[in-house]
């Protein structure tokens, strides 16, 4: 005799959540992807071409990803489902979303106080108000980390990551 529960056949309504939810998971990482491949069409030649070489076969794995998920599943249930995850009903789609939106609060922390004071609030939010850990270990660990971060990047890479625009603006820079 096993610990393990035997395991039962998937539901069809179990299914049709699944596929829902990599259905909008892939949308959201092919937006990113479709945005970054549009930024990078901007730079110069030389800067650009690490970020092409890379997004090109991203967008077409994600392709070929998109066209598996479509054929598992009856689409007007899929529908059916985002209905329902929209409304808040699934908890799988809750957390993803949840998930996402901390993502999106991560690169607006970036863009407006830069990577280092970005990282260390992001991590705090995390620590302490998510996960409950105590606050004097929060701040320890969200502060060890981004210290690492910035040893790591600034002083064995050698490569200086984003200030933000408060600090630009502070510095009466007037563009970038």
């Amino acid at each position: 005799m096993t610990d393990r529960e035997p395991e039962r056949p998937e539901q069809d309504g179990d299914r049709h959540k699944k596929v829902a939810l990599e259905y909008v998971f892939i949308s959201i990482i092919g937006l990113f992807v479709i945005g970054g491949f549009l930024s990078a069409l901007t730079y110069d030649f030389v800067s650009a071409r690490a970020p092409i070489v890379i997004m090109v076969p991203l967008l077409i794995l994600i392709g070929f990803q998109f066209q598996k998920t479509r054929k598992q599943a009856e689409h007007h249930l899929v529908i059916h489902e985002l209905a329902h995850a929209l409304r808040g009903d699934n908890p799988e789609f809750n957390s993803v979303a949840r998930f996402i939106g901390f993502m999106a609060l991560l690169l607006l922390l970036i863009y407006f106080v830069g990577h280092y004071v970005g990282i260390w609030l992001f991590m705090f939010v995390l620590l302490y108000w998510i996960s409950r850990e105590h606050p004097i270990l929060s701040l320890i660990v969200a502060f060890g980390v981004t210290v690492l971060i910035y040893f790591l990047f600034e002083e064995g890479f050698n490569i200086q990551l984003y200030r933000g625009y408060l600090p630009r603006l502070l510095m009466r820079y007037g563009t970038f």
